[in-house]
Order: structure tokens, then C-alpha cells, then sequence
């Protein structure tokens, strides 16, 4: 008797257990988790079809817009149609949505662990410029920059792009002819350091989708001229010496809040936010020296900050929002 007992024990726990496998579906697909754990990742506008790893009694596949916020205002919408074990979507009409499935077996019901259907891999390329504080200044949309200094120039999405054809000058085609004579010979990696004048800029193909390239853009290139400007200060080997024109600044990166500038000013008349471009992004007047700067709302990148006292000085930054 005591055997039986223990063997219908055994059978009603997997019988359980059973029950718990079909009320917990999986949402699985060939390039789910290539990139990220929870993202399906596109290369153009190919399609990549969405399965269960279970078999259930029926199906209901929904949508949700993505968006930026938590928790996602965005609705749930079920897809028409969508009542099977799969779901095709593709890179064009369901990038950036949400996915899950409804699934009924018996008296269960239960829905997956949604996935996003994600176009990180087509973050378009940006280029971020590392001057060193006191070496140069911006005019008119150009760059002069002190002899003996130099400029690191990187693409903002290293982690997507592969091999990178550096140019120092607006090739006159895209893709541009190994002989062009733009391109930057033997400089493949994400970032370039600029010692000479150019207009500089990229073509680069992706990692993850290798005959996915994107250019840059003319538009985006940088303007760099060097030589040895009024602004600038050298030791006697002609080594640039940046001016002592920065304050103390953190964190550096910053995602949201940055503190800037040094208890014996106390307050300064202005202080600018300013890109890469020489765009003005933000200005806060009388500012404090101890109290934060909002930059959440600023994307990823590297920026000036132009902080000018009372008196009239001027200091110069250079922080990275993350």
C-alpha cells in the first residue's frame, strides 16, 4: 500500500509539473539573443519568424509599440490572424514593437515574457570629436586647432560598426574607389586620431550585418585646421601647453545631473552647453557652483561646456553624457 502511495505521489507531481511547462511559454527565434538577451535584431528588412518551444491548444500573438517610458503607455494590440505556434514579422512594418503570445492549454492560460523586435544594428553612424581643452576653438562651424595637438575622432556606435574607411577629406563617391584620394590609407578601426587639416569623416559596414554601410554624411564631416593661432601656448620643443582654462567637473560621464565650477567663484554669469558642431544645446544663467545641471534630456555624446564668471573669464570643459 505504501508503495502505491508513493508512486501515485510521484505521478500526481508530474502531472503538476507537467501543467506548469504548458502554462509557460517561451518565445523563441534564430537571431533572438544574438545581440541582446531579450531582442530580435534585423539586418535591412529581412523577416525572422517568432515560434513557442511548446506545443498548446491555441494561440494569440499581440504587439506593443516601444517606448521610451516605463511603464509603456503603449497598448497591446493583438495581431490580426496571428493563431498559430509561429509569427513572421520583419524589419520594416515591426521594428521597435513588442511581441508576446497568449496560449491556452486545457483550464490554463498564460502569455510569454515579451521580446523586442529592435533596429539598434541601424543606429545610424554620429562622430564624436576629443579635443583637449585649450588647444582649440570654433568658428563658424570649423575647427581651429593649436599645432602639436591632437583630435580624436570615433564613431558613436562602436559596438555595431566593423571595418571603417577613414577620409580626411568629402569623397566624390559612396562607396569611394580604393584610389580616392580622401581616404585615409591603412585606418580601418572606430576611431582615428587627427593630426593634420582635413574635413574628416567615415563610411563604415556593420558587424552584426557586414553588407549593411552606412556613410556618414558630408554634412557631418568636421572641419579641422591646425596651426599655431593666437589662442595658442607652446613649450620650446613646440609641444602644444593647454591653457589652465577648466574647472573641476563630474561625474564625467553624466547621465542626468552635472556639477560644475569651484567654491571661489561661487556664481558664474553663464554657463553653455555646446556640441560637437558648435551648436548651442543648453544655458543656464547665474549659475551656482554647487548645484546639479540637468542633462538627462541631452543624447549620448561629447559636449563643451563654455562657463563664464561674473568677471568676465571664461572656462572651457569637455564632458561626455552617457
Amino acid at each position: 500500500m505504501k508503495t502505491k502511495l508513493i508512486f501515485l505521489s510521484i505521478l500526481f507531481l508530474g502531472i503538476i509539473n507537467l501543467k506548469a511547462q504548458q502554462c509557460d511559454p517561451v518565445v523563441t527565434s534564430p537571431r533572438l539573443g544574438a545581440m541582446f538577451p531579450d531582442k530580435v535584431v534585423f539586418c535591412n528588412t529581412e523577416s525572422e519568424t517568432l515560434s513557442t518551444t511548446q506545443t498548446y491548444g491555441s494561440y494569440q500573438w499581440y504587439k506593443q509599440e516601444w517606448d521610451w517610458q516605463t511603464p509603456n503607455p503603449n497598448p497591446w494590440v493583438p495581431v490580426s490572424g496571428a493563431t498559430s505556434q509561429s509569427l513572421t514579422i520583419n524589419g520594416t512594418a515591426d521594428m521597435l514593437y513588442y511581441f508576446k503570445v497568449e496560449v491556452t492549454e486545457g483550464d490554463c492560460v498564460a502569455e510569454s515574457t515579451p521580446i523586442l523586435a529592435d533596429g539598434y544594428a541601424y543606429g545610424l553612424p554620429f562622430m564624436m570629436a576629443d579635443f583637449t581643452p585649450g588647444t582649440f576653438e570654433e568658428v563658424n562651424g570649423e575647427y581651429n586647432v593649436c599645432n602639436g595637438a591632437s583630435v580624436q575622432l570615433s564613431n558613436g556606435y562602436p559596438q555595431v560598426y566593423g571595418v571603417h574607411t577613414w577620409f580626411r577629406c568629402v569623397p566624390s563617391n559612396i562607396p569611394a574607389s580604393p584610389s580616392d584620394p580622401c581616404i585615409i590609407a591603412g585606418e580601418t578601426g572606430d576611431s582615428y586620431t587627427a593630426t593634420d587639416s582635413g574635413h574628416y569623416g567615415f563610411y563604415a559596414c556593420t558587424e552584426y550585418c557586414p553588407d549593411q554601410c552606412e556613410f556618414l554624411g558630408d554634412f557631418a564631416f568636421i572641419k579641422l585646421n591646425f596651426g599655431n593661432w593666437n589662442f595658442c601656448e607652446t613649450l620650446g620643443t613646440g609641444e602644444v601647453k593647454p591653457k589652465e582654462n577648466s574647472l573641476s567637473i563630474y561625474p564625467n560621464p553624466a547621465s542626468q545631473f552635472l556639477y560644475i565650477g569651484r567654491e571661489a567663484d561661487k556664481k558664474y554669469a553663464e554657463v553653455s552647453i555646446i556640441d560637437m558642431s558648435g551648436k548651442l544645446i543648453q544655458q543656464k544663467k547665474d549659475h551656482q557652483y554647487n548645484e546639479p545641471i540637468n542633462v538627462s534630456s541631452l543624447i549620448p555624446g561629447t559636449y563643451l561646456v563654455v562657463s563664464k564668471t561674473k568677471d568676465g573669464k571664461l572656462y572651457r570643459n569637455k564632458f561626455i553624457k552617457k
